[in-house]
């Protein structure tokens, strides 16, 4: 009995995780900036549907999925909360976007100023105050709203508009594929040019061995292009060249 209810709180989880996937068919990326451009890092995207959400990294960039019916809301310390909410206006599966959030106002409370018409009148009155009429101050200043967690220095960054910052973020996997196709060049040029100059091939032509061989491919260093343009025979006679100076100024 015990497994058989275990095998059907299996089978409506799978249900309901694949419900849930399938009601997630919209995808959103996006940076949140504040009114001068600035990238707010660290900003929380909440889906307020299934409570799930994601984090804007320290560049403000955040990728989230969710369903048309469900309401985004964005929220960070200091700034006004925003909410998204697509619904029938969502045509394509796909958005990107620049969000901007406000700066938010707090109001405090009246202080009331005292004053005195010089410097000795102003002491004489705080000499004369007793500590049961001076009010209390309270142990900690909490404004609402407020992060009170540990700090990090923030570094300056360089001001750039959200357009190019959404388009650089985005572009990052298209900047890795192109330096991958870099490194695969540079490694079958390498192989090319290894074919038609190397050390095999150079101690068969000079007759030298381990250590004058390496000497002599330390004097000798003939040119990338040099190697890449030359034939054969060009290289042959290059090496034989280079062998020659070589003997001379070992003599």
């Amino acid at each position: 009995m015990k497994f058989i209810l275990t095998v059907m709180a299996t089978f409506y989880t799978l249900a309901l995780v694949a419900q849930t996937n399938e009601n997630l068919n919209l995808e959103l990326s996006a940076i949140v900036v504040d009114t001068a451009d600035q990238a707010i890092p660290f900003v929380t995207v909440t889906n307020l549907t299934y409570h799930t959400g994601a984090v804007t990294d320290e560049e403000g960039f955040f990728f989230i999925r969710f369903g048309k019916e469900d309401t985004l809301e964005i929220s960070a310390v200091g700034y006004e909360k925003q909410q998204l909410y697509f619904g029938d206006t969502a045509t394509a599966s796909y958005h990107e976007l620049v969000v901007t959030l406000s700066e938010k106002t707090y109001a405090l409370e009246n202080v009331t100023v005292f004053a005195y018409k010089d410097e000795y009148a102003f002491k004489k009155a705080l000499l004369a105050l007793d500590e049961s009429d001076l009010p209390k101050a309270p142990s900690k200043i909490s404004i609402p709203g407020a992060y009170n967690g540990p700090r990090t220095e923030k570094r300056p960054s360089i001001v750039r508009s959200p357009v190019s910052f959404l388009f650089d973020r985005l572009s990052r996997h298209a900047k890795e594929e192109r330096k991958a196709q870099e490194v695969a060049q540079e490694y079958e040029y390498r192989k090319t040019l290894d074919k038609k100059y190397n050390k095999d091939m150079i101690g068969k032509i000079t007759g030298l061995k381990d250590n004058k061989l390496d000497e002599f491919m330390a004097y000798c260093r003939l040119e990338d292009a040099f190697v890449e343009k030359s034939n054969n025979y060009e290289i042959i006679v290059a090496i034989n060249r280079c062998y020659e100076n070589f003997q001379m100024n070992r003599h």
